[in-house]
């Protein structure tokens, strides 16, 4: 198979129930033989309540040229699997991919993974997903959080945001169905369902934290609660625009405060003017980033 010109493979890291989770897998353009390939693992955004693994930013595939697999998981969706549940799919992908990936590579392209090399970056939910596997796992070696949520109780997402709502004024009606936490659980939505306006629908009511079933005060899954009782995390790279109308930059912005705080490798790029999802658009090749990635993945 292929996705925007780059072949990749479709493998199920878990299956949950009669529900297969699946990651894509796409390897390097370039590999030296005497080295073994480090991964890039990059989680898709969408609020933990829509999305898939293949909505793949264009520059994520720019470390394919430089001798990198890239990894794009599913996992399942909220409201009907609470985040701490969805914490169990990312941690669960993050193992596979360090102990079982490997297998699925035939041995005729001369890929050997680095199990000690990989990175996880993800936008928005995806960026939030990467900083729960900085905390969680002892996988990531490098975290990449692009326009990150981090605090479904933050002031944000407890007020409605309508000039982060696109599409206007959504009915309760178009969204209820996926609103019903006894519904079928998803992994990988199809783009074209009106669950692609869930995220919208939770901007307008401002209810992130009933639909991820997160407390007040939770402390392992508020990012900088979690930051500051763990007292360590992986060198990181975070990038948020200033005006971003979906994920207030505080977000982020309380969350590098608690990494220079515990006295973590930081390095914040708040980028004046830029919305969310800015990256979409092949211009932006967030190359300062991936330096960034490259140094510490040697």
């Amino acid at each position: 198979m292929e996705r925007d010109g780059h072949p990749y493979q479709s493998i199920t890291y878990k299956t949950v129930g009669s529900l297969p989770i699946k990651l894509d897998l796409y390897l390097p353009s370039a590999s030296s033989s005497s080295s073994k390939t480090p991964i890039l693992v990059w989680y898709h955004g969408g609020g933990l309540l829509n999305g898939s693994r293949a909505a793949v930013k264009p520059h994520t595939y720019s470390p394919l040229e430089h001798g990198y697999a890239l990894v794009s998981p599913d996992y399942r969706l909220a409201p009907q699997v609470p985040a701490r549940e969805i914490l169990t799919d990312v941690l669960d992908c993050l193992s596979f991919v360090r102990d079982k990936l490997q297998e699925h590579v035939p041995a005729s392209s001369g890929i050997t993974f680095d199990k000690s090399r990989i990175c996880v970056s993800g936008s928005s939910a995806g960026g939030y997903i990467s900083l729960l596997a900085g905390l969680y796992s002892d996988v990531p070696k490098v975290l990449l959080p692009i326009y990150p949520m981090t605090d479904c109780w933050g002031t944000f997402f407890t007020n409605p945001q309508m000039q982060g709502v696109k599409e206007g004024h959504i009915d309760k009606s178009v969204v209820a169905p996926f609103l019903d936490k006894n519904a079928e659980v998803m992994a990988d939505n199809d783009p074209s369902s009106p669950r692609q306006l869930i995220y919208s629908y939770m901007l307008q009511e401002a209810i992130l934290p009933e639909l991820w079933d997160v407390e007040k005060g939770d402390e392992k899954m508020t990012i900088r609660l979690a930051i500051m009782k763990k007292g360590s995390m992986p060198p990181s790279y975070i990038v948020h625009g200033d005006a971003d109308t979906r994920v207030g930059v505080e977000q982020a912005d309380e969350v590098v405060q608690a990494l220079k705080d515990i006295g973590a490798e930081v390095v914040y790029e708040r980028l004046p003017g830029l919305d969310h999802s800015f990256d979409i658009e092949p211009k932006y090749t967030m190359d300062e980033m991936y330096a960034f990635m490259y140094k510490h993945m040697q």
